[in-house]
């Protein structure tokens, strides 16, 4: 059998309190009783909780209007209904707006009392009820879109492995590294010395080593008209706005597509890690070509360029990580 519900009388009369405690034991309530506020908030605290509360207003000491918003702090889900006297509908409403369920006229009528208890209770059922509904949800909810994004990051790592795979088809592997790969490791090392965030360095890495794709698109005559559908990119800034077109689909890496679409942009006009590695870039070139400069040789080549082709405060980044790597 289920057990009783619980209901906490309060009143500061015996003879009121002793009736209404006697009337809801026999419609099978399980009744305590208190004889002020502070009695019943250590009954709140010390035996709860109970489902409902029927508290007087007038006490002395603390009221009813001063235990109630105390009784909703304790326990937030309890039923409570108020008596108040006949001709203070001011109490009545100021108990509604203070959390109260319901309340009663005095004197109170058994039947009026019964019917008025079991509709808070339903009520209080009723809310309960639905804020596990909407906690199952949010967790449902929660689940759902922690596996949904658990797949899209599985999807966009398989993404840049394919992607990375073609850069690398279109240039040979010399001594197990290639060039997009030089070009990101240096690329990163260059960002990081000019104190770009961790997630920035991230970003300019994964730029640089994408940063040939479009040759390949460019190379395939389908796959060059398909990106460069729409005046995607001019004859000019081919392969890097093919690049950046392949790449759009990969939400939430705008600032990598930017970056490898604005490798033939200005410098001054260009995001930093554009800048970074289309210096990277030269430089990798220079040295890494059959027949290529020696390093050197290539530093002073970039240094030439610097401020006119190339962001002066990168290729100081640039010489300054090279010195250090030669060191």
């Amino acid at each position: 059998m289920p057990e009783p519900i619980r209901v906490l009388v309060v009143d500061d009369d015996d003879q009121v309190r002793s009736a209404l405690s006697r009337f809801l034991a026999k419609t099978g309530y399980d009744v305590t009783q208190a004889d002020s506020g502070h009695g019943a908030l250590e009954r709140l605290s010390g035996s709860g909780p109970f489902a409902a509360m029927l508290s007087d207003i007038r006490m002395p000491g603390m009221s009813g209007l001063e235990l109630l918003p105390r009784a909703i702090a304790t326990d937030p889900d309890m039923a409570i209904i108020m008596l108040t006297a006949v001709g203070d509908p001011g109490s009545a409403i100021q108990c509604l707006r203070l959390g109260a369920a319901d309340y009663l006229i005095k004197p109170v009528e058994v039947e009026e009392l019964k019917h008025a208890l079991q509709y808070a209770l339903r009520k209080r059922e009723l809310e309960i009820e639905r804020r596990n509904m909407e906690q199952w949800l949010a967790a449902q909810v929660s689940e759902k879109t922690r596996e949904l994004e658990e797949q899209a990051r599985g999807i966009e790592a398989l993404s840049f492995s394919v992607l990375t795979a073609l850069v690398d088809a279109i240039d040979p592997h010399s001594g197990g590294r290639n060039h997009s790969v030089r070009v990101a490791n240096l690329s990163a090392h260059v960002a990081a010395s000019m104190a770009l965030s961790p997630q920035d360095v991230e970003t300019v890495r994964m730029a640089a080593r994408l940063h040939d794709l479009g040759k390949l698109a460019m190379k395939d005559d389908t796959l060059k008209r398909a990106s460069m559908a729409g005046g995607a990119a001019s004859s000019g800034d081919g392969a890097p706005a093919v690049a950046a077109r392949i790449l759009e689909p990969l939400h939430g890496h705008g600032d990598m597509v930017d970056i490898i679409r604005c490798q033939m942009t200005p410098w001054q006009n260009a995001p930093v890690g554009s800048r970074i590695v289309r210096a990277v870039n030269a430089y990798d070139e220079l040295t890494e070509e059959p027949g290529g400069h020696e390093p050197a040789e290539a530093v002073r080549i970039i240094r030439a360029k610097s401020g006119s082709e190339l962001d002066p405060a990168v290729v100081k980044a640039l010489e300054a990580v090279l010195a250090h790597r030669l060191s």
